[in-house]
């Protein structure tokens, strides 16, 4: 069942620590992500400050969840619903079987997105259901995050440049390469952020037709020469002139980004695609504040994406622990939760454009 909003705030009300348990699917499609964190405001620095407990990676790879979670991009509404239904069934099991021995407070699931339009008002993550919560006594499970914050006329994204601002305040600049790249940064107090271009999402769909998971350290990119004619056009898609917020989703690439594409063989679109998504980081944050960006998710891991990107610029990228940069996205959602459980903001809409920030996610219960 869904509870009131603040029907958690007292407990959390502290200064912590606060475990809470994380969970994240992203795009790319390659498996779900899961964290135990610990969060704790230090009254003499006025910040927070977070330590990793556990962490895990499910890949999809060999099971059924990579084919049904494709299937709902393009299901109708009561198939979808049934694949949501039985995608929450198996998060459950995931989650027990991970977060029962480490004692965490809270759990936060991002869910899987099947269809991100905000412009149409829409935007939908599967795998939001009650039966997330089964089992769970006296341990709130926060979900459905986006949904509220496209209802006030906002993108529903990015949302974790909020957790970013308190978390990772050393740094001028937070990177996610995860299927799209995204990022944030502080401008004279205020919060910028968004989607900058596709990358592993991409990336993936062109490994697979060479026969791989998804492009090793860039290796194959690497080998190949991009095509410039398709570069140029590219770069030509109005969402990059378009000034932040905005965000990114499958239907775009589907419809606008892939069709530049379509001519090459797959050896010439993977090298293409990586050039451009360097070019789509550095053009995204031209405008952010010179220093440091901090460099996480699994693009992290493409070494010549990181190559492009260090010919490119003058700023130094900094990529953390393994932990931190693979599981940063999952961490960032459990802090999103733990403000949802306090009855804080959790969504700014100058990240968004919505209307209003909010305190935004369903809450859950056994």
């Amino acid at each position: 069942m869904s509870l009131p909003q603040n029907s958690y705030s007292s407990k959390f009300a502290g200064p912590g620590p606060h475990r809470i348990g994380g969970a994240m699917s992203g795009t790319s499609l390659d498996g779900l992500d899961l964290v135990a964190v610990e969060f704790e405001f230090h009254d003499r620095t006025n910040r927070w400050q977070h330590r990793i407990i556990a962490s895990q990676f499910i890949p999809y790879e060999g099971t059924e969840w990579a084919q049904r979670l494709q299937a709902s991009y393009h299901a109708l509404p009561t198939d979808r619903e049934a694949i949501s239904q039985d995608y929450s069934r198996w998060l459950n099991r995931a989650f027990h079987s991970f977060f029962d021995a480490l004692s965490v407070d809270a759990i936060a699931s991002h869910g899987h997105t099947a269809v991100h339009q905000p412009q149409l008002g829409m935007t939908i993550q599967i795998g939001n259901d009650a039966p997330l919560a089964a089992g769970f006594e006296g341990i709130p499970v926060v979900g459905d995050f986006r949904r509220a914050d496209v209802a006030r006329g906002g993108q529903g994204a990015p949302l974790v440049p909020l957790a970013d601002a308190f978390l990772y305040t050393d740094h001028a600049v937070c990177l996610n390469l995860g299927g799209f790249s995204n990022a944030s940064w502080s401008l004279q107090g205020i919060r910028h952020a968004g989607d900058l271009g596709p990358v592993n999402f991409v990336l993936n769909h062109f490994a697979q037709q060479l026969g791989f998971a998804f492009d090793a350290g860039g290796a194959l990119a690497r080998q190949h020469q991009a095509d410039a004619d398709c570069l140029q056009r590219l770069q030509a898609l109005s969402f990059y002139a378009q000034d932040f917020p905005k965000s990114l989703g499958r239907e775009w690439v589907e419809q606008e980004w892939m069709p530049c594409l379509s001519h090459l063989s797959p050896q010439q679109a993977i090298a293409t695609a990586t050039e451009h998504a360097a070019w789509a980081i550095l053009h995204g944050i031209a405008t952010a504040p010179e220093g440091d960006v901090l460099v996480t998710g699994g693009g992290a891991q493409n070494d010549y994406l990181l190559t492009l990107l260090r010919a490119g610029s003058s700023r130094t990228w900094q990529i953390p622990g393994a932990e931190e940069r693979d599981f940063k996205e999952a961490l960032c959602f459990a802090f999103l939760g733990l403000r949802k459980l306090r009855g804080e903001v959790n969504v700014w809409s100058s990240v968004t454009g919505a209307k209003a920030d909010g305190c935004d996610g369903t809450i859950f219960l056994c």
